[in-house]
C-alpha cells in the first residue's frame, strides 16, 4: 500500500530520488513531486520547495517563489517521501530544504534563518541530525 501511495505521488516523467543528499541528478529532467492541489494535480520541482509546515492532517508548502500550497496530506508522509534528498526534519512540524539555509544560530534551541528571510526552531532533539546533515550537504559552509 505504501509503495502505491508513493507512486502516485511522483510525476510520470521523474527520475527516480537519489540514495543520498551528496548524490547529483545526472538527468537533465529535474526530480519532480506530484502535488494534489485543490481538484488537480500540480507537479513541483524538489528545487522550488523551500520548506514544509505540518499543521495536523495537512502539509503546507513554501516555495521559493513566495508560493504556498496546502495539500491534505500529513507531514510524515512527506517526511519518508523525500528522506535521502536535500530536506532534513529539524522540527515536530517543520522540514526545511537544506539548499535554502542562509544561516544557523546556537541558541538554547537552535534557529534557522532561510533565504526568503523566515526564521525556524530546530528542536534540541534533531538538532543533531540537523547538523550532520548540513555538514554532508555542504561541507564547507560548517567548520
Amino acid at each position: 500500500m505504501e509503495s502505491i501511495l508513493k507512486e502516485n505521488l511522483f510525476d510520470q516523467v521523474s527520475t527516480k530520488f537519489p540514495k543520498s543528499v551528496e548524490k547529483k541528478s545526472t538527468s537533465s529532467i529535474a526530480q519532480k513531486l506530484l502535488i494534489p492541489f485543490y481538484d488537480r494535480k500540480r507537479t513541483i520541482s524538489l528545487e522550488e520547495i523551500v520548506r514544509l509546515e505540518g499543521s495536523g492532517n495537512y502539509t503546507n508548502f513554501f516555495l521559493k517563489d513566495g508560493t504556498r500550497m496546502l495539500v491534505s496530506r500529513t507531514l510524515k508522509e512527506y517526511e519518508d517521501l523525500l528522506d535521502g534528498q536535500a530536506f532534513v526534519r529539524v522540527h515536530k512540524s517543520c522540514i526545511v530544504n537544506l539548499t535554502y539555509v542562509r544561516r544557523f544560530y546556537v541558541k538554547k534551541e537552535g534557529e534557522l534563518e532561510l533565504n526568503d528571510g523566515q526564521q525556524v526552531k530546530i528542536s534540541r532533539r534533531r538538532a543533531q541530525n540537523f547538523m550532520d546533515r548540513i555538514r554532508n550537504f555542504l561541507p564547507t559552509a560548517i567548520r
